[in-house]
């Protein structure tokens, strides 16, 4: 298992905030949900990651049985990063 790393990006002029979830595995990009604000932006991040894992098994293993779907905590960093570790 692996924890899961998150990130926020501020806004540019070519593109709009994002949150950018990565671990050894990969790492997805995905909008800033600005219904949400701190650790739950970062949450949602992780689940879209989670959700790429598991139907990468899916496909891979078939299996619908996945550690990916454990529940998970999640914590600060001192430099803003959020890190997410399965319990």
């Amino acid at each position: 298992m692996q924890a899961i790393q998150t990130k926020f990006h501020p806004c540019t002029d070519a593109k709009d905030a994002r949150i950018k979830a990565s671990c050894e595995r990969g790492s997805i990009t995905v909008p800033c949900p600005y219904g949400l604000s701190g650790d739950l932006c970062h949450r949602v991040a992780v689940d879209a990651s989670i959700a790429k894992f598991v139907k990468e098994d899916a496909k891979r293993y078939g299996t619908q049985r996945n550690p990916w779907q454990s529940p998970y905590v999640t914590g600060a960093l001192p430099d803003g990063t959020y890190v997410h570790v399965f319990v």
